[in-house]
């Protein structure tokens, strides 16, 4: 029997590629012999439900078609879940940043060729706890959870446009203007406190659209890259993204690298907290890997 597979498909990710490319890639799946059920979602948070509602029902092999939220999303549904699942992406969103740091192709062809070969890897997932309006919430993610300037550059974003554009703008713009706070973290035995520009818990090593604030980060060594970055002037700031797409980053002296496999942060004032390129509540929060909780379709 060629395999099944539920595919999720996030029209809006992109700015619409998902949906455009879609069709390639079923044409491409198909020449493979591979199954497809496709769900389409209509808004934010839908995909949660329909990939735990395909878990409920017996589907244990996962295709996400969209970028990094879309991914997330369909994450989110799946962990917990009495059966273990697969978990395929097609990397049409805006940063794909999951999809670059495991070598995902992009062509629907070479996509269809990975999908048939079927090699996973048992990926970390991390688990973060924080505060929401309705009290303490639990969400989990595949890529990076970050406080400070990510998620503070985030809240700045348009809901609607060319997003990856928008992006590159108010990081520069809110350069100026944004004002750390006096973060916490306590980890591994250590308690680090200081104004950092951004904080970092990473299992992979891109976000942001390619920024390689991890360069270390493996998915599946059971531990957090704990990364953060001292805050800089604008110009001295300015002068470090050259290293941050290298992935020399680590070698700068304003940046600090520990790994964990579990940490807890608070700041004063509280601040915004992202994950996958998702603004969640705020701070405190606790942040801890589940090891190999979930099974990745790679290269």
């Amino acid at each position: 029997m060629s395999p099944h597979w539920l595919a999720i498909l996030n029209p809006a990710a992109g700015r619409g590629r998902a949906a455009r490319l879609w069709p390639r890639y079923a044409a491409a799946l198909a020449a493979r012999g591979i199954n497809i059920e496709l769900q389409t979602t209509s808004g934010p948070g839908e995909a949660t439900c329909l990939a735990r509602e395909a878990i409920a029902a017996g589907q244990s092999r996962i295709l996400a078609i969209g970028g990094d939220g879309t991914l997330h999303e369909v994450l989110n549904g799946l962990i917990g879940a009495p059966t273990r699942a697969t978990l395929a992406l097609a990397p049409c969103g805006t940063g794909n940043d999951w999809a670059r740091g495991r070598a995902i192709p992009r062509r629907p062809a070479a996509f269809a060729a990975m999908l048939a070969a079927g090699r996973t890897l048992a990926h970390d997932v991390g688990a973060i706890e924080y505060v929401a309006d309705n009290g303490l919430q639990t969400r989990y993610f595949i890529n990076l959870a970050g406080v400070g300037y990510d998620a503070y550059v985030l809240e700045q974003l348009p809901r609607r446009g060319p997003r990856a554009l928008a992006y590159l703008t108010a990081v520069a713009a809110g350069l100026i203007r944004y004002r750390p706070p006096l973060t916490q973290i306590a980890a591994a035995g250590e308690r680090l406190s200081g104004r950092y520009f951004a904080t970092f818990a990473a299992l992979g090593r891109y976000a942001g659209g390619g920024m390689q604030f991890a360069p270390r980060a493996r998915p599946d060594d059971g531990l957090l890259d704990l990364v953060t970055i001292d805050h800089l002037g604008v110009l001295a700031t300015l002068r470090r993204l050259p290293s941050i797409y290298s992935g020399r980053l680590l070698q700068d002296p304003a940046v600090h690298w520990r790994q964990v496999a579990a940490l807890s942060i608070n700041t004063d004032p509280p601040a915004r907290i992202e994950a996958d390129g998702q603004l969640l509540g705020n701070t405190p929060a606790t942040i801890h890997v589940l090891r190999g909780a979930i099974d990745t379709v790679v290269p």
